[in-house]
């Protein structure tokens, strides 16, 4: 991959192209290709922000709101959830989980993370799960600032984002599985590897949430690292200083 290449794949309008095309088996390719996990590390990523009751949740790159059923549980009931993803085949899918979710308050936004209309000090809380990879450095530094800006002083955040294990027994192997595994199921799901390729691309660029860490960090969050199995996934949890 040239240095064009490896821009191109950040830019907005491709990543929102490959989702689109990918949206209609993505919640299915997930599930299958982490062996059930994604579904527990995103509900430990809700579970790790410590949610209460009567909070605001903003989930950001909320894609088809598979973080929604952790966070109404989490917070019983009673909270508000604003999903906020610029992929519009995403949003569609978002929008059926909303109806599934009966009675609970969802605004689902079409808007790019870096521009979007919510004020500042609005949220209580901050989600985003599986949506990092796909930020090159410069925009998971205005990815940071946006979550300053949203959370009310003392607000909590939990994001969570597929990894490089950092142990030789496991990093290869994962690695081998994210790189031609992965594209082998998604050619039978969607006829097209190409795009499922991407997901592996994007993993191995990113490497894992430490570096990310310290971007958050800068920007005046105060974040740790987490470890999900053995590293497959990591997150950072923490919160804007009051």
């Amino acid at each position: 991959m040239n240095n064009n290449q490896n821009n191109e794949i950040y830019d907005p309008a491709y990543v929102n192209e490959l989702f689109e095309q990918m949206s209609g088996t993505y919640e299915r390719m997930n599930v299958i290709t982490s062996f059930g996990f994604s579904i527990r590390w995103r509900r430990q990523c809700v579970q790790a922000a410590r949610l209460l009751p009567g909070m605001h949740i903003v989930d950001l790159m909320s894609g088809m709101g598979e973080a929604w059923s952790p966070i109404i549980t989490a917070t019983k009931k009673d909270c508000r959830i604003t999903g906020i993803d610029f992929c519009r085949g995403m949003v569609r899918f978002a929008e059926q989980e909303k109806l599934k979710l009966e009675h609970a308050a969802i605004d689902i936004r079409c808007e790019n993370v870096f521009g979007n209309s919510l004020p500042a000090e609005s949220a209580d809380a901050v989600i985003s799960t599986f949506g990092l990879k796909t930020l090159s450095p410069v925009q998971i530094k205005l990815l940071a600032d946006e979550i300053m800006r949203l959370l009310k002083p003392g607000g909590k955040l939990s994001v969570l984002e597929i990894s490089v294990p950092r142990s030789r027994v496991l990093k290869w192997p994962y690695l081998f599985y994210l790189k031609y595994i992965i594209p082998f199921l998604g050619k039978i799901f969607l006829g097209n590897p190409a795009n499922y390729r991407m997901l592996g691309i994007y993993t191995e660029r990113f490497g894992d949430c430490a570096k990310v860490e310290k971007i958050f960090k800068e920007a005046g969050l105060e974040v740790r690292c987490r470890k999900y199995f053995f590293g497959c996934a990591t997150g950072l949890t923490g919160k804007r200083p009051i």
